[in-house]
């Protein structure tokens, strides 16, 4: 595909997903594959999702117990699980998933003292963090408002710098999905202290379960590198968005609008243009 368009732009946003992300599914399924405990996944997962080179995470090491999640969401039920629906709060302009369920957003000066704030960083909206973070940063502390961090597009994000060091920031998750890993969401949940809930007793208390995806997440890290995309896209998605005349961002697949600060998928065109190469 040698010419495109902004009508090759999409409303949703889509991974990358070229032949070789895609052959590592069928590799899994078709070849003989190696069994990988969860203490293994622990430990292997942790060092790929701290070894990126274009983004900077800082105070990591305070959030030390660690446990396996099967992707974001999992992440996200858990807190609710525990805290219950109503006691759980959400800001404009997040995960879809919320809205689907009843739970719509506010704005910052919203937020109610003592119950727990759920937030996306990167937010895929802005394709960056929140440009309000610091102010919501004061107002949870002020507020003693828990602070857990969606972290799912910083597996395609570049140039974010973010300090977790704040004692209000109480965990973080990652998972694979944004590497086309939709049928093997599985990640990592980092706590500043381990309690009781369902993330907890999944990795703690159950052995082997989810050996299997266990097993498939090791095999997915040991053959992705950490910033994949951004190393084999990066100039290629700059020179779509400079031909296209929209603005880039700091997802990789995630383009606006010059006009309307519109987001626009990049995904699909990046993945085309792959596999015409």
């Amino acid at each position: 595909m040698t010419n495109y368009s902004i009508d090759d732009l999409t409303t949703k946003l889509y991974p990358v997903a070229d032949n070789y992300l895609t052959d590592l599914r069928t590799r899994w399924y078709n070849d003989s594959q190696s069994f990988s405990t969860a203490e293994q996944f622990i430990q292997e997962a942790q060092a790929w999702f701290k070894s990126s080179r274009i983004n900077d995470i800082q105070n990591w090491n305070k959030f030390e117990c660690v446990d396996i999640i099967m992707g974001c969401t999992h992440f996200i039920e858990s807190l609710i699980l525990k805290h219950g629906w109503d006691n759980i709060q959400v800001l404009h302009n997040e995960y879809g998933y919320y809205g689907l369920m009843g739970k719509h957003g506010i704005d910052p000066d919203q937020l109610k003292p003592d119950i727990p704030l759920i937030v996306s960083l990167p937010n895929f909206s802005f394709a960056d963090i929140r440009p309000e973070w610091e102010t919501i940063l004061k107002i949870c502390e002020q507020r003693n408002i828990d602070i857990h961090i969606d972290f799912a597009w910083i597996l395609v994000a570049s140039g974010i710098q973010i300090d977790v060091g704040h004692p209000n920031i109480k965990s973080f998750a990652m998972s694979l999905s944004k590497y086309n890993c939709h049928w093997n969401r599985i990640g990592l949940r980092w706590s500043k202290q381990r309690t009781m809930d369902s993330v907890n007793i999944m990795t703690k208390y159950y052995g082997d379960v989810n050996s299997g995806i266990i097993s498939c997440g090791n095999f997915l890290i040991r053959n992705i590198p950490r910033d994949y995309t951004w190393d084999t896209y990066g100039e290629l998605y700059y020179q779509i968005c400079s031909n296209l005349d929209v603005s880039p961002t700091k997802l990789i697949n995630v383009a606006k609008s010059k006009q309307d600060d519109k987001v626009l998928g990049v995904g699909n065109l990046l993945t085309t243009l792959s596999k015409s190469n």
